[in-house]
């Protein structure tokens, strides 16, 4: 077993949220095949709190700022002392080729994901890692065979009051609206608040959540729904996981926090321009709605009848039967 011979290993995945809980699986394998290793991981400064709360790491750091010499130099220093075995990149992003090169003869075994091939937009999924599969093979690893599960992220907090809807003052059936920072790919808000409305009127709690970047675009889906419960900027990543375990159904366009909900069971819809549709995560129950070009033209009530062909609500809302489509 390479875990007995392995004493101190480094993981680094800096990019983002969407990539990192498409990457979880192969922290299961790293961990898996280094069972009695010190794992340490380096990663992005918003993802730390929950990869502090994962099963595959014993320690975990923020990537510094490369850029400045002496910054670079002290870190460069500090991971030498660590002597670490091996090192796997599973960004190898920019952050992850200037550490390599900064580490010089004296870096570790150092295995580096490919970026994965370029291909048709339509046909683009996040989950399709070859690049990191074909590392761990590399490496002399199994890759994994299984979907991203984050379940683990609450069991540390599952007691804990914050991590209950109830926290905020959320009561009964509620769906998670889950828009993204791109205006250019995103809903539009007008769609978002007669969303957010279908939904009060059939008992479903409306609710916004989201970075805080998100809050003035909160405000105007709150001005046309009054009874929206907006969270952007309220929630770290194991708030959210709770809230989307609990959640009926999520509807989102391109947020990395759709990814998150979708590896913790949550059930939804994606709305997306068809020339730059979303990164849809793979087998799971997500269904994504296109249009040619106004986003606003994929109208709410389509969307519910979506999600009511799904299972995940009733057949119809309070004003009847829903019978719009997306043009």
């Amino acid at each position: 077993m390479l875990g007995l011979r392995q004493t101190n290993i480094l993981v680094i995945k800096t990019d983002g949220l969407a990539a990192f809980v498409a990457a979880e699986p192969a922290f299961d394998v790293i961990r898996t095949s280094h069972s009695k290793a010190k794992i340490s991981l380096l990663t992005a400064s918003d993802l730390q709190r929950v990869a502090r709360t994962s099963p595959y790491f014993d320690q975990v750091a923020a990537m510094p700022d490369l850029r400045d010499a002496e910054s670079r130099k002290a870190f460069v220093k500090q991971l030498r002392s660590s002597k670490f075995e091996r090192v796997y990149d599973l960004a190898a992003d920019d952050a992850g080729r200037k550490l390599y090169a900064a580490m010089g003869m004296f870096r570790p075994k150092w295995y580096s994901a490919t970026p994965a091939p370029k291909k048709n937009n339509k046909t683009k999924i996040l989950n399709d890692l070859p690049g990191i599969d074909n590392m761990l093979v590399t490496a002399g690893l199994e890759p994994p065979d299984r979907l991203p599960d984050f379940r683990w992220a609450m069991a540390t907090r599952k007691d804990s009051a914050n991590m209950q809807p109830s926290w905020y003052g959320i009561s009964g059936q509620f769906g998670l609206l889950l828009p993204g920072e791109n205006p250019e790919h995103r809903w539009p808000a007008s769609s978002y608040s007669e969303f957010a409305n279908m939904m009060a009127r059939t008992g479903f709690m409306p609710v916004l959540a989201g970075p805080k970047d998100l809050h003035h675009f909160g405000d105007e889906i709150a001005h046309h729904a009054p009874q929206l419960v907006d969270l952007t900027g309220k929630t770290d990543h194991l708030q959210l996981a709770a809230l989307a375990q609990e959640a009926a159904f999520f509807v989102s366009d391109d947020a990395a926090e759709m990814h998150l909900a979708v590896s913790v069971g949550c059930q939804g819809v994606l709305t997306a321009n068809a020339k730059r549709p979303p990164l849809a995560p793979a087998g799971r129950h997500v269904v994504t709605l296109t249009a040619t070009d106004d986003m606003g033209a994929i109208e709410p009530d389509f969307v519910w009848r979506t999600l009511s062909n799904m299972g995940l609500i009733g057949t119809t809302h309070a004003d009847g039967p829903i019978s719009a489509q997306a043009r």
